[in-house]
């Protein structure tokens, strides 16, 4: 075998892995289905939720502000019992809601992050870094997975200080607990593997308010740090979001393969 086509092929091998694992974002899927032992909706365009309830533990300084790099941990649960049906392209859909047949309870608990950057107006940005989660409903416990990212807004938060603002977090739905329950795309085509191997994600959008303060203490993580604890309501809505490649990867890939061709047709050619 030629040395330098063995080079020329592994080179465009590793420029085409290197291309598969880079990201530009996230598409939203449109006209999803859902199937619970209570309900089989089809074409949703987003799930609406409602009536969430968690506890943030907050590190703060000694003025009892965050800070940059300052972590945080939550738990609670976020429900759903409507839907909103598919009517246009991405994540704009609207109109009035549709009942969803079931009660969906999303129950987060180890989710924890941090601070990443500070507001002048009294905010901060911050950053979901692990968690995991229980999906239920009438039937009993239908799936379960893990946070793996995005965080809040760069105005403001509830965490600390009474501020509004919004939360956006992806999440892995790695286990389906449930043979009667299944998310679908629009063909009816299970994505359940695709949602494990984080092709798919659940996508949580939430405005959130503090609704109460429960006091400062050292923290639950970390013994030697302060930290406020406040209770936290939201509501929001949830889309189902595919990983999508970013076009200059696409096109690497492209010159990888290219490259593989004019490497084997020298090859045949001696």
């Amino acid at each position: 075998m030629n040395f330098k086509h063995v080079l020329r092929t592994a080179a465009a091998a590793a420029l085409v892995a290197a291309s598969a694992s880079a990201s530009a974002g996230y598409v939203v899927l449109d006209g999803w289905q859902l199937q619970t032992p209570t309900t089989s909706k089809t074409n949703i365009g987003r799930l609406n939720l409602t009536s969430g309830t968690a506890v943030v533990e907050q590190q703060v300084n000694g003025l009892g502000q965050a800070f940059v790099g300052a972590k945080f941990v939550e738990s609670g649960a976020v429900y759903s019992m409507s839907y909103t049906m598919e009517n246009s392209a991405g994540g704009g859909d609207s109109g009035p809601p549709s009942g969803l047949g079931d009660t969906l309870t999303i129950s987060f608990s180890n989710v924890a992050g941090k601070v990443v950057a500070l507001n002048p107006g009294g905010g901060f940005r911050y950053q979901f870094t692990s968690g995991t989660f229980l999906m239920s409903g009438n039937g009993g416990n239908y799936a379960s997975g893990s946070i793996v990212g995005l965080g809040g807004n760069a105005s403001s938060t509830a965490v600390i200080g009474g501020f509004n603002g919004d939360s956006t977090l992806l999440a892995m739905v790695l286990n389906t607990l449930n043979p009667s329950f299944a998310i679908k795309d629009s063909l009816g085509i299970n994505l359940a593997a695709d949602m494990a191997s984080g092709k798919v994600l659940f996508q949580a959008v939430t405005n959130n308010n503090t609704t109460g303060f429960l006091g400062t203490g050292a923290c639950s993580f970390d013994a030697t740090k302060i930290c406020s604890k406040v209770t936290v309501a939201s509501g929001g809505d949830a889309y189902l979001v595919r990983d999508i490649p970013e076009p200059a990867s696409i096109a690497l890939a492209g010159v990888a393969l290219l490259g593989l061709g004019v490497a084997r047709r020298r090859s045949e050619k001696k």
